[in-house]
């Protein structure tokens, strides 16, 4: 009985695989997102211990399925050791495959490091993507490739780079006569003529793209519509996306639908039509979630919340606010989430809570939610600001690239002619080669001065950019400090004259000494809070080293009078690195202010701090055995200033306790330098 059992499962499993890789010659899906059930059955073959193609297969198929979602990283980082690691195989065959999973590795990876703002790792992933394709020439990979290069760079402002790879998606389209890419490639070359006000040239793309399937004729109702919006043409504008919301219905993905309600939920309330509207809007929160893209839900959970406030109902409109803005959290979206709307984001979801909350005179919530907004806009703009500088970069290359293809297309027409110059008259060659050199000295000459001012341009841009983000830090350091001067010190010294007073008017001697050493214990601490005050704007302090001392030092003291067992474990590993004054001032106060919550509140006999730094990262871990947060914790001024600094600093923040269990909390910061 047990052998028959082993061939049974045996055989079912060579029937699972036959049936997939079937599933993967001949269907060749291209899905926006995957159906959970083929999902659930391609994870359930997934075998971590197995090195073969198959898994490869497996892999890519649930990078596809997770293309718009965090879950994929862990099996894109097994993808990336599995294809390295076959590469080397001596079967030409599995290093083809090999080679194609590689691709599929780089494309995913550039995917989400675009919806991530990630430009100079987007741009390196598809660039790496379109090499791996071209060594087994797949063309329709490639004119994918350039799909997602053409949209990551009409995102990122740089319109002729963007049609220069879609009309290279459409020339591979038209080789392999593949309709799909074609349409594609179209629609894009549509939107960037409406993006210029090109409306009459958009139109006529979008006129050649043809038949197609659903999804794609839906494709093409869509960006028609846009640039009829965009001509003052609303009601036609309305109409098109309703039969383009048609058309998606009959895809066989419901994914196809979720582009159509978001635009057709936003231009109905631009037209007043908020009930129409939040049908739309509810309908494609319904969609994503059955189909398991949390961005797009993000997204339109927000369009709901906004449908549901003009519609009278700002309770259901916090709701799907607050909901919205949970998921964008969990995901990390912070500004822009995905070319498909702003909505999906921290910043859209706390801009349209506080402007709800202000409506509704709820003043306190409102003030909380418009400093969270205000952290968030300064992060985005810093996120900006990196990405103008890696467009910068980006552009000092290219001009470079195009100035040496230029000279080498010059040296060897000169090479050419001189060629012809020798055959036709040996005794005119001394003229010729004097005549050649000349020009091509004048010539070099030229590029030269021309590159010497297009890279101190660029240099001087980066410079300006550099400064002006320093001086603006700065006088946000500038304010820090002074309110902490006046609060702590101010405090402290109002608690002097106070106790002084006191002191003064004491009875006896006994009170007069109760209130001397309560002077004595208040200067005490407003030493402490200038030393710390200096410490923070010295800039000899300014490094990862420097604050990982004084962090030890500052548990030390802190726990020195501790009546339970304290470890502390502060150290930092590798060479130093230098640390800006904002990022190294909000890690200690986090310290700080984590460390205090435990001594006032844990009650706990054990007590683990771990501090650890190095030139990449940087991770600290609060462990204590007391009796855990209350369930009102979150809400206080302590856990939202931790969470605060961590968004600003652009770390991860967690925070787990039980009422029985304990508390720990554990923040990690990847340095921004050594992500890019």
């Amino acid at each position: 009985m047990t052998n028959l059992g082993a061939m049974l499962e045996t055989c079912q499993r060579l029937t699972a695989w036959t049936i997939l890789v079937a599933f993967l010659v001949f269907c060749q899906p291209v899905l926006g997102q995957e159906n959970p059930a083929r999902l659930d059955s391609t994870l359930r073959l997934l075998d971590p211990s197995a090195q073969d193609t198959n898994q490869l297969d497996l892999l890519i198929i649930v990078a596809e399925s997770w293309s718009t979602s965090n879950k994929a990283f862990p099996y894109l980082e097994r993808l990336d050791t599995l294809s390295t690691a076959l590469l080397q195989s001596p079967h030409a065959a599995v290093r083809k495959r090999a080679r194609h999973a590689r691709g599929a590795f780089n494309f995913f990876t550039g995917y989400h490091a675009k919806f991530s703002r990630n430009i100079p790792l987007a741009l390196t992933s598809f660039q790496r993507a379109l090499e791996d394709f071209s060594v087994n020439n797949e063309r329709h990979a490639l004119g994918e490739c350039y799909d997602a290069l053409g949209i990551l760079l009409r995102v990122a402002g740089d319109r002729d780079k963007a049609e220069k790879a879609f009309r290279e998606e459409l020339r591979i389209a038209r080789e392999i006569d593949h309709a799909k890419l074609r349409i594609q490639a179209l629609t894009h070359l549509a939107a960037l003529s409406g993006d210029r006000g090109e409306h009459t040239t958009a139109l006529a793309y979008l006129d050649s793209c043809g038949e197609g399937a659903s999804e794609d004729s839906s494709a093409v109702l869509n960006e028609r519509a846009r640039i009829l919006q965009m001509s003052g043409r609303t009601e036609e504008s309305i109409r098109l996306l309703h039969t383009s919301l048609e058309m998606a219905g009959r895809s066989t993905n419901p994914w196809d639908q979720l582009p159509v309600l978001a635009p057709l939920a936003r231009t109905l309330y631009a037209t007043g039509r908020f009930e129409e509207g939040l049908a739309n809007a509810r309908a494609c929160v319904r969609i994503a979630a059955a189909v398991g893209d949390e961005t797009a839900r993000c997204g339109c959970l927000v369009l709901a919340g906004i449908g549901e406030r003009n519609t009278g109902d700002p309770r259901s409109a916090e709701n799907s606010f607050l909901q919205g803005l949970r998921i964008a959290e969990e995901n990390g979206e912070v500004g822009v989430a995905r070319e498909m709307g702003d909505e999906g984001s921290m910043l859209r979801a706390t801009a349209e809570l506080k402007e709800l909350y202000r409506a509704q005179g709820r003043t306190a919530d409102a003030l909380a939610m418009t400093e969270r907004w205000s952290a968030l806009k300064d992060s985005v703009q810093r996120m900006d600001g990196r990405v103008e500088l890696a467009m910068l970069a980006y552009h000092e290359g290219t001009v470079l690239d195009s100035i040496a293809r230029a000279e080498a297309a010059h040296v060897a027409a000169v090479r050419h002619e001189q060629e012809l110059s020798t055959e036709r008259d040996r005794r005119n060659l001394l003229l010729v080669i004097v005549t050649a050199s000349a020009i091509i000295v004048l010539l070099i000459w030229g590029r030269l001065r021309h590159v010497r001012r297009t890279r101190d341009a660029i240099v001087k841009a980066q410079d300006e950019l550099v400064a002006s983000e320093k001086q603006r830090e700065a006088e946000l350091v500038r304010t820090r400090i002074a309110r902490d001067v006046h609060d702590q010190l101010g405090s402290d010294l109002t608690k002097l004259i106070l106790l002084s007073e006191e002191a003064r008017s004491a009875a006896d001697r006994e009170s007069m000494n109760a209130r001397l050493k309560d002077v004595g214990r208040v200067a005490d601490e407003a030493n402490r809070s200038l030393g710390d005050i200096v410490w923070a704007v010295d800039p000899h302090h300014d490094s990862v080293q420097e604050l990982t001392d004084r962090i030890r030092a500052h548990c030390v003291r802190m726990l020195h009078h501790h009546p339970g067992t304290c470890l502390i474990d502060c150290h930092h590993i590798g060479p130093d690195r230098p640390l800006d004054p904002a990022s190294k001032r909000d890690i200690h106060l986090m310290v700080r202010e984590a460390l205090n919550n435990t001594l006032k509140h844990a009650r706990a006999e054990h007590i683990t701090v771990h501090f650890h730094s190095d030139p990449t990262t940087l991770l600290f871990e609060l462990t204590d055995d007391g009796q855990g947060l209350p369930n009102t914790a979150g809400k206080g001024h302590g856990m939202q200033n931790l969470q605060t600094r961590a968004t600003r600093l652009g770390g991860q923040l967690t925070i787990r306790s039980a009422p029985s269990g304990g508390t720990t909390i554990r923040f990690e910061l990847l340095w921004a330098d050594a992500a890019a």
